[in-house]
């Protein structure tokens, strides 16, 4: 891997997850292409002490809405609400962040079987919220979201539509859903939910949020001083790679325009991309899948035989 060679073996690495399941598809970028970069760096006689941040996105939404989501990625909203706020199937008790987040953690934590020295730290995006930098870009995102469509715009190959553009609100208080408007108004958060009609004012740490995606990382880039992310080739053909950096201009960020290893997205049995949102998964051992990289030519997809 070529990413090796810049590399020094100590660097902070962004790992970011919706956290609604664990299966082969997340392991290519949470644990084959690590395992495999560590291998290579091992190779170049490097020592091996990465410090992988898990980025449990938390604020991201329960499923897209939106006029359609797959052609207009960009104009789009929570159906419902958040993660933070939606219950687990497998353990009705327990919110999907507190059923998966453990899950997750245990199947990264395979890495530091083989590389001791590698530290492996679960954030949620809601325990940033209070951060003044991530304070400071998601009032940015709340107020001025035509400004955001306009990178996405400018610098992806999407067509984006004038409405609607909406890339952060509150959550309700009273009903949980992020149904709605939410608005800046001095020191103060207004958010008029759609759902429950209930308007809600107060401070910004009042609140939960919902935070798109894009806009989210910057501050985690910024607060966790990331060197490399690794994360799926579907966010390539979004534009992710320049308009990361567009985005960090846009919010006048010190992080750094970090180094990204994309990885090939997996195929299940029956050809279609795997996710659990397409409830197309499985569940496939450590080894085979390094198989299935180190023996394939590079490529964007790899097939589940």
């Amino acid at each position: 891997m070529s990413a090796a060679q810049n590399l020094t073996g100590k660097e902070n690495i962004y790992l970011g997850i919706r956290p609604y399941g664990f299966h082969a598809g997340n392991m290519m970028p949470f644990v084959v292409y690590p395992l495999l970069l560590c291998r290579q760096m091992e190779k170049l006689g490097k020592q091996i002490q990465f410090n992988f941040y898990i980025f449990i996105n938390d604020w991201e939404q329960d499923k897209l809405d939106g006029p359609d989501p797959k052609t207009y990625i960009f104009n789009i909203y929570p159906q419902k609400t958040t993660f933070q706020f939606t219950y687990s199937v497998e353990d009705p008790s327990k919110t999907v962040v507190d059923y998966w987040e453990p899950v997750i953690l245990k199947r990264v934590n395979q890495l530091k079987k083989y590389y001791p020295k590698i530290t492996i730290k679960a954030v949620r995006n809601s325990s940033m919220k209070n951060h003044p930098l991530m304070k400071r870009c998601l009032l940015k995102t709340i107020e001025h979201p035509e400004l955001l469509a306009d990178v996405f715009r400018k610098y992806t190959d999407k067509v984006v539509l004038e409405q609607p553009v909406q890339y952060a609100m509150a959550i309700c208080p009273k009903c949980h859903l992020a149904k709605g408007s939410t608005f800046v108004r001095g020191n103060n958060i207004i958010h008029k939910c759609e759902n429950c009609y209930q308007e809600s004012t107060g401070k910004y740490q009042d609140f939960e949020y919902w935070f798109y995606h894009k806009p989210l990382a910057i501050p985690r880039l910024e607060i966790y001083n990331i060197d490399l992310c690794i994360t799926g080739a579907d966010h390539y053909s979004e534009g992710d790679f320049i308009v990361r950096q567009k985005l960090i201009d846009f919010f006048n960020s010190k992080a750094k325009y970090p180094q990204t290893l994309y990885t090939p997205i997996v195929l299940g049995r029956n050809g279609l991309v795997m996710g659990k949102s397409k409830n197309n998964t499985e569940t496939i051992p450590l080894k085979k899948l390094i198989k299935l990289v180190t023996n394939s030519p590079f490529d964007s997809t790899i097939q589940i035989a």
